[in-house]
């Protein structure tokens, strides 16, 4: 008699089991995660940084990202011998100044900018 009603339990439950599967009733699938920003593109990818090779381009362009999100001067310096630093200036909204100096040759080069929050990350204000 025991053995007829475990029996009879398992059969009831794999039935609500199947039962539940055709209704939609499982689990619903993950949500998508959230699209990463887009890659900044800073003064270093313009007319600014045209002497800059792509990876100098890339560490310039990663200390505006770092200067922007902290709002603390942020310096870099390239695989090629170019080096400088990023001074970002007091936030107004979603929007930030700075000033991007590099060394190339020992020569610096002084850039002006204002990048604004776009989008999950930070887009140059043309």
């Amino acid at each position: 008699m025991i053995l007829a009603r475990v029996g009879f339990a398992s059969a009831l439950l794999l039935f609500v089991a199947g039962c539940a599967t055709q209704l939609g009733g499982a689990s619903a699938p993950p949500a998508a995660a959230p699209a990463p920003p887009p890659p900044y593109e800073g003064l270093a990818s313009g007319a600014f940084g045209a002497s800059l090779s792509p990876a100098d381009k890339t560490a310039a362009n990663n200390a505006e990202v770092a200067a922007l999100n902290g709002g603390d001067r942020k310096t870099w310096r390239g695989d090629d011998g170019a080096y400088g630093y990023v001074a970002p200036g007091a936030s107004s909204g979603d929007c930030r100044d700075f000033v991007h100096t590099v060394y190339i040759n020992g020569r610096p080069k002084v850039g002006n900018g204002t990048a604004c929050k776009a989008d999950g990350g930070w887009k140059l204000k043309s």
